[in-house]
């Protein structure tokens, strides 16, 4: 596979020198993203300098632990092996499409990858990383209480319905909160909007979402790679679990996770659900309105 990239391979080792390690995941920012704690640890066990092959490259500007980003290509990071560098194909899940599930992590996904990565987990932080300089974060500001919020997650590259809430409830949640916070609704452009927000859906580039939402005192949203982004930017959330997955499997302690503990619960289905989606049923605005309430006044 990686045969024909030898060239560019050589060439490359050539101009930037040998890495020890190249590192990719797939598709999805929200994936990449969540590499970061382990390339964090490869670089602090000695194992630099470390490439990184990616469809995102904003997510690892100026990240000091990687030497090198480059676009994701699977031929190269073959070419580099057969070069004798290490290639780390990162995962943390098995998917089943007949079942339209996905086998359950056993312990908190970045742990499943730091393993696959041959590092002990105990030593690899759950916290993504991502990093902004002084002038990017002047982006982003809105309002003294200002808080990030995101409608839906069906514009993921890999929409999953059973994460999905309701953008009725999120509206809900501002109206709520009328007076007591800016919101700024950070997304894309076909996500379904939210009134009496200041209105960045398809505005920004991925850094200044990232910027927006660090100048934020929260983020309201559900499991997916804004949760991850807030917590690379040090923002606290208040998450919409519902009962598709633990919190303790892609979440954070420090966030407030609202979890259904159902029977059914974790299921790890995408888009099957023999109950309605309860779980997420259950959890009603002003559920989340207290949550977002507490965590302003911790911030």
């Amino acid at each position: 596979m990686g045969v024909a990239a030898l060239p560019r391979a050589l060439s490359l080792v050539s101009s930037a020198g040998r890495p020890r390690v190249v590192v990719y995941f797939g598709n999805a920012p929200g994936d990449d993203l969540l590499c970061t704690p382990v390339l964090e640890a490869l670089a602090a066990s000695g194992q630099s300098p470390v490439w990184m092959l990616t469809r995102h490259p904003d997510l690892f500007t100026g990240n000091p632990s990687v030497a090198r980003v480059l676009p994701y290509d699977e031929p190269l990071a073959y070419a580099l092996a057969l070069m004798g560098v290490r290639r780390l194909r990162l995962r943390f899940l098995h998917f089943f499409p007949d079942q339209d599930r996905a086998g359950p992590p056993a312990e908190h996904v970045i742990h499943v990858m730091a393993r696959r990565a041959g590092l002990d987990p105990a030593a690899v932080l759950l916290a993504p990383r991502l990093y902004l300089d002084a002038a990017e974060r002047e982006f982003g500001r809105f309002g003294d209480r200002q808080i990030a919020i995101h409608s839906t997650a069906l514009s993921a590259g890999m929409p999953i319905g059973n994460k999905e809430w309701y953008p009725e409830r999120f509206q809900r949640v501002i109206d709520a909160m009328s007076g007591e916070a800016t919101f700024v609704q950070l997304g894309l452009a076909t996500d379904p909007p939210l009134h009496d927000v200041v209105d960045l859906r398809g505005k920004t580039t991925l850094r200044q979402a990232a910027a927006a939402v660090a100048n934020s005192r929260a983020f309201v949203g559900l499991a997916g790679f804004l949760m991850h982004l807030a917590k690379a930017v040090g923002t606290k959330s208040v998450i919409v679990y519902g009962g598709r997955e633990h919190p303790s499997q892609t979440g954070y302690a420090d966030n407030v996770n609202l979890y259904t503990a159902m029977p059914c619960a974790p299921c790890w289905f995408w888009n099957r659900c023999d109950y309605g989606r309860e779980c997420m049923d259950r959890i009603a605005a002003d559920d989340v309105v207290a949550a977002v309430r507490t965590v302003l006044g911790s911030t």
